[in-house]
């Protein structure tokens, strides 16, 4: 049986629902991105929360039965500017699985993009399309790949710049095999879970505006 191969315009329609989770913020450029320092793996029980990178979100066709599920995690800039995203794509009764991962455009697309878990083998993506906010791609995944997110402290996708330089971007995979292993976010758990989102963003802005008035007033009172 074919791979069935993503329909990248429909996920594009899919993602601003899809995309739940607030990653470590990395700076308004991602040109300026860079590998961020492995942490340890959660717990097994750790919460499904909004401390979590990592969500996943199911829906059933009626008329089929099967149920389409993305397991994600996204990265944004303080500013809200869109950083990368990684996602596992997975339906039921298919033994067949993806990984779908999204950079920002103006990347040299030729060189494709390559994913690493920890220290371990890099994988080869190719770009499938560029939209005004992202570019995609995605790799056919199995089991194994999977267990090794689980096990895993980050995931590293790389692309190359207009500069031809390579510009990585990290995603940690704290929290991955809680969000995947869950029976994934019904509609009310979806809008709680944007609402929880939505206000540690706003924590975080807040905090981030009290550093910097801290540090203005310390500034003045130097001069």
């Amino acid at each position: 049986m074919a791979y069935p191969k993503i329909d990248f315009a429909k996920w594009q329609r899919l993602l601003p629902v899809a995309i739940l989770a607030i990653g470590a913020p990395l700076g308004a450029s991602a040109q300026d991105a860079a590998p961020a320092p492995a942490s340890a793996p959660a717990p097994a029980d750790a919460p499904n929360t909004a401390d979590s990178p990592w969500a996943k979100i199911c829906n059933k066709n009626p008329s089929t039965g099967q149920e389409l599920c993305l397991t994600i995690q996204e990265v944004k800039a303080e500013t809200g500017q869109f950083i990368a995203s990684a996602t596992v794509r997975e339906i039921t009764g298919d033994s067949k699985k993806s990984f779908v991962v999204a950079v920002p455009p103006g990347m040299l697309l030729q060189p494709g993009m390559r994913a690493q878990i920890d220290n371990g083998q890099q994988h080869e993506i190719p770009y499938g399309v560029c939209f005004p906010n992202a570019c995609y791609g995605e790799l056919e995944i199995n089991d194994d790949f999977v267990s090794s997110l689980k096990k895993g402290s980050q995931i590293v996708i790389t692309a190359m710049n207009a500069q031809a330089k390579p510009v990585s971007f990290p995603l940690t995979l704290v929290g991955f095999t809680k969000a995947y292993d869950s029976a994934g976010l019904d509609p009310q758990g979806l809008q709680q879970r944007q609402q929880e989102l939505t206000k540690a963003l706003q924590d975080r802005a807040a905090k981030a505006r009290e550093k910097l008035l801290e540090q203005q007033q310390k500034e003045g009172q130097n001069n």
